[in-house]
């Protein structure tokens, strides 16, 4: 794994820079060039340290080690680490007893890995639209998509903000179906102090350099409520030979970066509360919605753009969400889509090859799969009109960069009227209209 030191010392913002030209008109950036960059993870010698400890143990007692401690962590019952987020769900499944040509339920917004999962455990997977306030699984969409081959449903707690499991789970009881959580944005993420990966039956979560939590590269890890379900993932693994064993090196830094996970958790919260509030002054942006007792990891924050304001008359959403972008890259906030396309929109939800003849999507027993995007009108709002950032808000970032991005949401504010010009001048389309992209 590797990290860089920042060198640049940042210019503490002056509020009067909202005034200046746009930097897309040839102004100055609120954030300049050499500003931008920002280190995660963080490499120090707690983690260099743990390594020559752990070069002297049996490999599998570092994974056991890294393991045990971060299960009681998570507060699971039972745990096994794995070399990426998606064996981690694909054990997470296999766990909760899914067989070929059961059905899963997931949201259509998500990361591609949790679909493939559903795959790789030979199940067919069923998409739900998301919550148009949340963007987790719609639990009003889900009581439609339930068949007697459905087994399972799997929440994602996107962005590292929990699904609504309370209402999930009364499903699952009503309907006798497993929970199976894809915890992978939602490290440290709670339900009234219940912490994601330990609210289902089942969870997997990614350890990816990119998370909140990283390990060394890629890893992930499975979790079990049931002893049933943990020995069930454990002889599936045994009885098929898949290695799914995360690498020694990886748990190592996984052990020294457990003991700062609570603090850098406690940076992002601040950054992003304080964020928040500064979004909630302004007339152009909102953040996200946090239900009263869920903790939001923020692993991503979704940016909610006001398209309906009188300026923006006639223009498509889309077209203003771009022009907004643009104009945010330039100032030096670095805004993403994160996903353009629901997931079934993508090629292998399109083409349905699976594992060959169309395995296991031929088994679905319910006539043409309900993959078009016309049954996701939440999920296309959500991409016409928000934008997400996300190592902005991470450790090390320093308070007045964080300034700075809160000054450059004030200065588009600031500038509505050119904003909704050079959104007029665009020429362009829906974002799920475009070719699909991962990330």
């Amino acid at each position: 794994m590797k990290t860089d030191f920042h060198l640049n010392l940042l210019e503490l913002p002056q509020e009067q820079w909202a005034q200046e030209q746009l930097a897309i008109e040839g102004g100055r950036a609120v954030l300049p060039q050499a500003g931008r960059k920002t280190t995660f993870p963080n490499i120090t010698k707690e983690d260099v340290l743990q390594m020559l400890i752990s070069i002297q143990k049996q490999p599998h007692d570092v994974i056991a080690e890294f393991t045990e401690q971060y299960r009681q962590y998570v507060g699971a019952n039972y745990a096994i680490s794995t070399a990426s987020g998606t064996s981690s769900l694909h054990l997470a499944l296999i766990g909760a007893g899914v067989q070929p040509g059961d059905e899963v339920i997931l949201p259509a917004f998500t990361f591609i890995a949790t679909a493939q999962a559903v795959v790789a455990a030979k199940a067919v997977p069923i998409f739900a639209d998301v919550d148009p306030d949340t963007y987790c699984l719609n639990v009003n969409d889900i009581e439609r998509l339930i068949t007697p081959r459905t087994k399972v449903i799997m929440p994602v707690h996107v962005h590292g903000l929990p699904a609504n499991i309370p209402a999930i789970q009364q499903l699952c009881d009503q309907y006798q179906l497993k929970l199976v959580e894809d915890a992978s944005h939602a490290h440290s993420a709670s339900i009234d102090g219940q912490l994601c990966g330990s609210l289902g039956d089942t969870a997997g979560q990614s350890l990816m350099a990119d998370k909140n939590f990283p390990v060394g590269g890629e890893g992930g890890i499975a979790f079990f409520k049931k002893e049933e379900d943990y020995i069930r993932a454990q002889q599936f693994l045994e009885n098929s030979g898949i290695d799914y064993n995360i690498s020694w090196i990886a748990a190592a830094f996984g052990i020294s970066q457990l003991q700062r996970l609570p603090y850098y958790d406690a940076v992002r919260q601040r950054n992003a509360h304080h964020l928040i509030a500064t979004l909630h002054e302004t007339t152009l942006f909102e953040g996200p919605y946090i239900p009263e007792g869920y903790i939001h990891s923020f692993n991503m924050f979704r940016l909610r753009l006001n398209v309906d304001l009188p300026q923006f008359a006639g223009i498509p959403p889309y077209q203003v969400k771009e022009a907004i972008q643009n104009i945010l890259m330039e100032e030096g906030v670095f805004a993403r889509e994160w996903q353009n396309v629901p997931i079934p929109g993508h090629l292998p939800f399109l083409n349905r090859k699976g594992f060959g003849n169309q395995y296991p999507f031929n088994l679905y027993e319910g006539g043409e799969l309900p993959y078009g995007l016309e049954h996701f009108p939440n999920t296309l709002h959500m991409l016409n009109t928000t934008l997400a950032i996300c190592r902005e808000l991470r450790s090390p970032v320093e308070y007045e960069k964080l300034l700075t991005y809160e000054l450059a949401f004030k200065k588009l504010d600031q500038h509505i009227d050119q904003i909704a010009e050079y959104a007029r001048s665009l020429n362009s389309q829906p974002p799920y209209e475009r070719d699909a992209r991962l990330g």
